[in-house]
């Protein structure tokens, strides 16, 4: 949400100072692709196949940082392949029940949502809710570090909790943040957490 390929610059600097490389784009939707069509699954997971495979073929050891959506399509795409570590901030971790409450808030059922197929002013399709109903994350092994917000208003608490401990996963929470971290009080707790985890990486 609001954000675009060049704010992994100052995790690169990050990254760089404990000896890796950091590979970054913009989802469809997002930064210099802004006039684009907004992210799904059919777009995105061949574009992240791309830079997987570009990454695999250049380095023997990969690691993931993915950011809201971004996290929920990379542990897609990463489940049959893991990475070495993974660090997700502010990460939606189940796209099924994001679209329902989406449904729920806009007054439209599964029947009424499959009988028209899109509902453009309230950004649904059905196309996309039953793959993410095919798609729920059933599996992930990975040691996987999480910085969550507070007061995130698209991944409720209870869920990632949820995910954390199904999936052994370290959970950290900024307080009095909400799901975009842009505050420089937020943005310093994310350099730091940044910080922190990428020296734990060998």
């Amino acid at each position: 949400m609001m954000g675009r390929k060049g704010d992994a610059e100052e995790f690169s600097r990050v990254a760089d100072k404990n000896g890796f490389q950091v590979l970054s784009f913009d989802l469809q939707g997002h930064g210099q692709r802004k006039s684009n069509v907004s992210p799904t699954p059919f777009n995105t997971l061949p574009e992240l196949e791309t830079v997987h495979d570009f990454a695999r073929s250049h380095w023997e050891n990969i690691s993931l940082y993915a950011v809201s959506i971004g996290a929920w399509l990379s542990l897609l795409h990463f489940s049959s392949n893991p990475p070495l570590k993974t660090l997700l901030v502010s990460p939606v971790v189940n796209m099924k029940s994001l679209i329902e409450r989406m449904m729920k808030n806009a007054g439209v059922t599964p029947e009424i949502l499959k009988a028209k197929g899109t509902i453009p002013e309230a950004n649904l399709s059905w196309e996309y809710y039953s793959f993410a109903c095919e798609n729920v994350i059933t599996h992930w092994e990975c040691e996987t570090k999480i910085l969550y917000p507070e007061h995130d208003n698209i991944t409720p608490r209870f869920e990632i909790e949820e995910f954390a401990e199904k999936f052994g996963c370290d959970l950290c929470v900024v307080t009095d943040a909400e799901h975009w971290l842009h505050t420089e009080e937020e943005l310093k707790f994310l350099r730091d957490w940044e910080r922190k985890n990428v020296s734990l990486i060998e």
